[in-house]
């Protein structure tokens, strides 16, 4: 059996590992993203080098490594992959098709391995000139849909395993899309396009419009798949179109933002508002039902993005060195 290795060995470069990688700056580690393999662990941490094919599936709490594949040559790097809920698909856009010339996005299966020689290669890979343009991501919990967003404008929504485009959506204000979410459920998708003041719900079996939430135009979809988390703290209730009372996003009470959710919705890692007197900005894991503080630390962001580990007791981002932290901040 492998002997697993640490990731903050992986980070630091021992003399073992320098024979395994050769890591040349700048070449920051990047997180893709955090999933849970079974029920009541830590989960995985998907990590690439910013401009690597070797991806690495390292343990959400020890930092070791559970599993490594080498992604096609074809990606392009510059635009971010995407990663299902269940931690077996990775989206990714690839160079364009050399015979039609139309752009490619290559789903990839996370469960299988591959060598440097022999790259894992795609399991599915979806073709039009629509996606020119693209410029981010999005899948859904099992990866069955894909959302691409366009930067003229537009996002399309695919069925992956039929590697068949089921719906063109427009923005309302000609702008590109900023975010593209998905319920944890996956039933729903909704767009965020630049400037918009409504946001527009799509059922993701078909592509059809299912509602339209008035006068709420950023936001994100809460942990049990039934409400929307507007600014201002609100809670939208996706069924009525209602806001809910304020008890119901009791976690959301002065918050700057929301990094991420545990996988079973009861935890959340939150951006306080502002900064305290010495300039610092705080995170928080609060519990959802009660709002209540568990534990917190300041940000030690270095421009890439933070996760809150499956099982909600630890941050997991930069190092502020192109390394990646895993810090403990309320244990169960």
């Amino acid at each position: 059996m492998k002997r697993a290795v640490p990731l903050l060995a992986l980070l630091l470069g021992s003399f073992t590992l320098a024979q395994m990688e050769t890591r040349i700056l700048p070449d920051p580690l990047v997180v893709l993203g955090v999933v849970q393999e079974t029920p009541n662990t830590s989960g995985l941490i998907v990590v690439r080098n910013r401009y690597s094919t070797h991806l690495r599936l390292v343990d959400g709490s020890t930092g070791e490594l559970r599993r490594e594949l080498w992604l096609p040559a074809e990606v392009i790097h510059s635009i971010a992959p995407a990663l299902s809920r269940d931690g077996k698909w990775l989206a990714l856009v690839m160079t364009p098709d050399p015979q039609s010339g139309w752009t490619r996005v290559g789903i990839i299966n996370l469960t299988s391995s591959g060598k440097p020689d022999q790259p894992t290669g795609t399991t599915r890979t979806l073709a039009s000139p629509g996606l020119k343009g693209t410029t981010m991501l999005a899948l859904n919990a099992d990866g069955s849909r894909l959302a691409a967003g366009n930067r003229n404008g537009y996002v399309q929504l695919w069925d992956t395993q039929e590697a068949k485009r089921l719906a063109t959506i427009t923005s309302d204000t000609k702008l590109e899309p900023s975010a593209l979410h998905f319920t944890p459920d996956g039933k729903l998708f909704a767009p965020m396009f630049r400037g918009q003041t409504k946001t527009r719900l799509f059922n993701t079996l078909d592509g059809t419009l299912k509602n339209t939430l008035a006068g709420v135009g950023v936001g994100q979809f809460g942990p049990d798949s039934q409400g929307f988390l507007a600014s201002r703290g609100r809670v939208i209730d996706l069924a009525s179109g209602k806001e809910l009372p304020a008890e119901n996003g009791a976690f959301l009470k002065g918050i700057g933002g929301i990094v991420g959710f545990s996988m079973d919705g009861t935890r959340a890692l939150v951006k306080r508002s502002g900064a305290d007197t010495q300039g610092r900005e705080w995170l928080e894991i609060r519990e959802v039902a009660s709002g209540r503080t568990l534990g917190a630390l300041t940000r030690i962001s270095d421009g890439y993005p933070e996760f809150l580990s499956p099982d909600g007791t630890s941050l997991i981002g930069g190092d502020g060195q192109g390394g990646v932290r895993i810090l403990p901040i309320a244990p169960r």
